[in-house]
């Protein structure tokens, strides 16, 4: 009997896969596209790691939905792209991590005038921030040689996923020399003394709370990652800027 059920759960995905026109839209509406794909399902992997389906993903976490859609569906298809992208299937992470032409795409994002839409800075924060801990050297290198990376970011930390994305460079940069150097990177960008200049009276409410929140995130997780560390590890740039 149980036999009989394994094999009525081999999934309406493949056999959506078995068919030549079949759409990233049509999986994407299967109840089971993220378990099959946490599953590593490879067709199904096969499929969505494709130069089009890779693009699509992307451009629906980082696109506004229409508005005229219905509003308990307007975000269900983006939701989706997004747990696919982050999903940590390494097919997807190699892919999402080597193609710069994909880290354009979801660089685009930030040079939006803002406030960005807080569900899509949520879904490229989640999606930027899995990189950093998956696909470090080459996502870090990519944000480096953007020079006005932490600007952009600065100008959007009304959205609190842009706090998240900042204590992930932070704090999920393995291993230690190359945390090190994006420390010192962040440094040079001045990043501690910009967050104190939004803190100052004038600017926007939500602005000065984040950008506070930050500072003292970063202090706590500095310091945390200093009582981790032996005594001969490199001090921190930020902190040190931060106590002085």
């Amino acid at each position: 009997m149980f036999w009989k059920f394994d094999l009525h759960n081999n999934s309406h995905i493949d056999q959506l896969l078995d068919r030549e026109d079949v759409t990233l839209r049509e999986l994407i509406e299967e109840d089971d596209v993220l378990q099959e794909c946490k599953a590593q399902n490879r067709r199904l992997l096969l499929f969505l790691s494709q130069d089009h389906c890779m693009q699509e993903l992307v451009s629906l976490i980082t696109t506004e939905p229409p508005a005229d859609l219905e509003e308990k569906c307007r975000f269900k298809f983006p939701n989706i792209a997004c747990e696919l992208l982050t999903s940590d299937v390494s097919i997807i992470n190699d892919k999402l991590g080597s193609d710069e032409s994909l880290l354009e795409m979801l660089y685009h994002f930030l040079e939006q005038d803002p406030p960005l839409n807080p569900l899509l800075a949520s879904f490229f924060s989640k999606t930027i921030g899995n990189l950093i801990a998956r696909k470090t050297e080459q996502v870090v290198a990519f944000l480096k040689k953007k020079e006005g990376f932490i600007g952009l970011v600065l100008k959007h930390i009304d959205a609190s996923a842009m706090m998240d994305l900042l204590l992930r460079l932070i704090s999920c940069v393995e291993p230690a020399p190359l945390r090190q150097e994006v420390l010192h990177w962040l440094n040079e960008e001045r990043l501690v003394q910009r967050l104190i200049e939004l803190i100052h009276t004038g600017k926007d409410e939500e602005r000065q709370s984040n950008a506070s929140q930050t500072l003292c995130d970063i202090i706590r997780l500095s310091r945390d990652q200093a009582n981790q560390m032996q005594e001969n590890v490199e001090s921190d740039p930020l902190l040190a800027v931060l106590e002085s």
